[in-house]
C-alpha cells in the first residue's frame, strides 16, 4: 500500500524538511516537475532520473552526493531540501542549478529536446493541475 497516496509529490512529512524560504525556492521547481513527469514515467522512473542527475553532478557539487534517489518522491525531495539546507545559501543554489540542468539534459536525451520543453515551460508556468485545451497524442 502506498503510504503517500492521495498526498501531492513532494509534500513535507514534517516542520524540518523546508526551514527556509530560499530553500523553498530551490526545490518548488522539482515539486513541479514531479507534478508533471510522474504521470508519464512513473514515480520510480523520477527517482532514478533524479539519482543519475545526483551521480553527474556530485563531482562538482560533493553534497549532492548525500541525496538518495532509491525513495518515494516526497522522501527524495525532503532529502534535497535538508542536502540544500546544509549547503552555503550561493553554493546551494549552484549545486541546484546544476542538478536541475543535469536532470533536464538527461531527460531531453530520453524524451526529445521539444517535449522536455514544453513539460519545463507547463512546469515553470506551475498549472496547478489545470488542464490544457489540446492534446497533443
Amino acid at each position: 500500500m502506498d503510504h503517500n497516496e492521495g498526498r501531492r509529490p513532494g509534500s513535507p512529512n514534517d516542520a524540518d524538511t523546508i526551514d527556509s524560504t530560499g530553500t523553498a525556492a530551490l526545490v518548488a521547481p522539482w515539486l513541479l516537475l514531479s507534478e508533471q513527469l510522474m504521470p508519464l514515467i512513473g514515480e520510480s522512473g523520477f527517482c532514478a532520473l533524479f539519482g543519475r542527475a545526483v551521480r553527474l553532478a556530485s563531482p562538482r557539487f560533493e553534497r549532492l552526493g548525500s541525496c538518495t534517489s532509491a525513495r518515494p518522491v516526497a522522501d527524495l525531495l525532503a532529502s534535497l531540501t535538508r542536502t540544500l539546507n546544509e549547503i552555503e545559501p550561493g553554493q546551494a543554489a549552484a549545486a541546484n542549478g546544476a542538478l536541475l540542468g543535469t536532470f533536464t539534459t538527461l531527460l531531453g536525451s530520453l524524451i526529445g529536446e521539444a517535449l522536455t520543453k514544453q513539460l519545463l515551460h507547463v512546469a515553470q508556468a506551475g498549472t496547478n493541475g489545470q488542464t490544457h485545451g489540446q492534446e497533443q497524442k
